[in-house]
C-alpha cells in the first residue's frame, strides 16, 4: 500500500479520473493516517477477500483500471487482495497495473503458493523499481513487455525530507526516545520468531547481539551508545510480548522500544540504521543517512541483496561479524559518518515514481 499512496493522492488531486479506493485490513491504517477517503470490504456486504468475492465487489463498481500494490500469500493467509482482486479483474476483463515496492521475493507475490500455479495473480502491467529488478524478475521469467520501469513512489521524497530535517526536530525525537547516549542506533526489525527455523536468527537475536556489543564497550569505557528499536507493523502479538519483555527486564537504560515514532523521523534522529533487509534500510541510504545490515546464522537468501551484494552497505552473516561490524560503527566515527554514507552515495531516487505511475495509469485507460 505504501507504494501507491502517493499514487492515490495525485490521481485524487489532479482528478482526470474517478478513483476509488479499497481499504483492507493493515492498509486502513496507511489511508487514514494519510487522509485518504475509502471503502471496505464490508461496504458491499462482503466478508473476506476470496477472488468470488473480488469479482462480485468489481462488477459492482466496473472500474476500467484495478491498481495495486503488491503481497504475498503465507501460511496463515491465503486470500491476499491484491492477488484475488488482479485475478477477479482478469475474469472479467479488467486491465490490472502492480506497483512494486521492493527487490525480492518477485515471482512469489504472483504465485499461488497453495495450488503450485505460478503467475496465477499476474497484473496486465507491473511497475518496477529499477533496471536491478528488471534483471532479477527476466531471470525468473516475467514477461519484459509486463514491466514498466518507474521506480517506487514511497520514496519520492525522502532526499528533500532529510535536507529539511532541523537539528531542532532531532533534539525533539530524541527527547522522547529518551536515552541519553553520544551514539544512537535505529534498529528496523522486521524477521518474526515464527520464521527463524528459514532464516537462522529473529529479531530478538539481533536485540541481544547488540546488546552484547553494547554491555562490552561500556566495562571498556568506550562511547556512550544505545539503542532504539521499532518493529514491523505486523509483528506478532506473541512476538512483541517477549521482545517488550526482554527490552524491559535487560535493557532499559541502553534500549527502548517504541511504537510512536515514524521510522523515517528515527532514521533522521538516529546514528545509524541497522537492520536484517526492511525497507527503511532502503529508506535511510536514500535520505544520506548510515545503515548496515546484521543477519546473523543467516539460511535464507538475503532479501537486502539490491544493497549488499551491489557493495553499497556493509553486511554482517555471522554472530562474530555481525558484534565486530556494530562495535565498528559505534566507536570509529569516521566510518560511520563518512565512509558508509560515501559507499552508498551511488544509489539514489529522482524523485519521479509518482509521476511516472500516474501517467502509466493514465495510458493504460486510454488503450482501453
Amino acid at each position: 500500500m505504501n507504494a501507491i499512496v502517493p499514487v492515490i493522492k495525485r490521481l485524487n488531486k489532479e482528478k482526470k479520473v474517478e478513483l476509488l479506493t479499497i481499504g483492507h485490513q493493515y492498509s486502513e491504517g496507511i489511508l487514514d493516517s494519510q487522509g485518504i477517503d475509502y471503502k471496505k470490504i464490508t461496504d458491499y456486504g462482503l466478508n473476506d477477500v476470496s477472488t468470488h468475492s473480488m469479482e462480485e465487489l468489481l462488477r459492482k463498481e466496473l472500474p476500467k483500471l484495478v491498481l495495486t500494490g503488491t503481497s504475498a500469500q503465507n501460511e496463515d493467509n491465503r486470500d491476499v487482495i491484491e492477488q484475488t482482486i488482479t485475478l477477479a479483474a482478469k475474469r472479467i476483463g479488467i486491465k490490472s497495473l502492480a506497483v512494486l515496492d521492493f527487490w525480492g521475493n518477485y515471482s512469489l507475490r504472483f504465485n499461488d503458493i497453495y495450488t503450485g500455479e505460478h503467475f496465477k495473480f499476474l497484473p496486465d502491467k507491473i511497475a518496477i523499481m529499477d533496471k536491478y529488478a528488471e534483471k532479477d524478475m527476466l531471470n525468473e521469467g516475467f514477461d519484459k513487455d509486463k514491466l514498466v520501469i518507474t521506480g517506487n513512489p514511497h520514496f519520492d521524497n525522502l532526499e528533500s525530507k532529510a535536507r529539511n530535517f532541523t537539528e531542532t526536530e532531532k533534539k525533539d525525537i530524541r527527547k522522547k526516545i529518551g536515552l541519553n547516549v553520544n551514539v544512537l542506533l535505529f534498529y528496523a526489525g522486521n524477521v518474526w520468531k515464527k520464521k527463524k527455523k528459514d532464516f537462522g536468527y529473529w529479531d530478538l537475536d539481533n536485540i541481544q547481539l547488540v546488546e552484547e556489543v553494547l554491555n562490552d564497550l561500556a566495562q571498556q569505557g568506550k562511547k556512550s551508545s544505545g539503542m532504539v528499536v521499532k518493529l514491523h507493523p505486523r509483528v506478532p502479538t506473541e512476538d512483541l510480548k517477549e521482545i517488550t519483555q526482554y527490552i524491559d527486564e535487560h535493557s532499559k537504560e541502553k534500549m527502548v522500544l517504541v511504537k510512536n515514532i515514524g521510522p523515517q523521523e528515527l532514521v533522521l534522529a538516529s546514528d545509524l540504521t541497522l537492520t536484517p533487509y526492511s525497507t527503511v534500510g532502503i529508506e535511510a541510504v536514500y535520505m544520506g543517512k548510515p545503515c548496515i545490515s546484521i543477519q546473523p546464522g543467516l539460511r535464507e537468501e538475503d532479501y537486502l541483496a539490491i544493497l549488499t551484494k551491489n557493495k553499497l552497505i556493509h553486511a554482517g552473516y555471522t554472530k562474530e561479524d555481525c558484534k565486530k561490524l556494530v562495535e565498528k560503527v559505534i566507536i570509529d566515527d569516521d566510518y560511520r559518518e563518512k565512509e558508509l554514507i560515501e559507499k552508498a552515495s551511488s544509489f539514489q531516487t529522482d524523485g519521479k515514481a509518482t509521476e511516472r505511475v500516474t501517467n502509466l495509469v493514465y495510458e493504460m485507460l486510454a488503450h482501453q
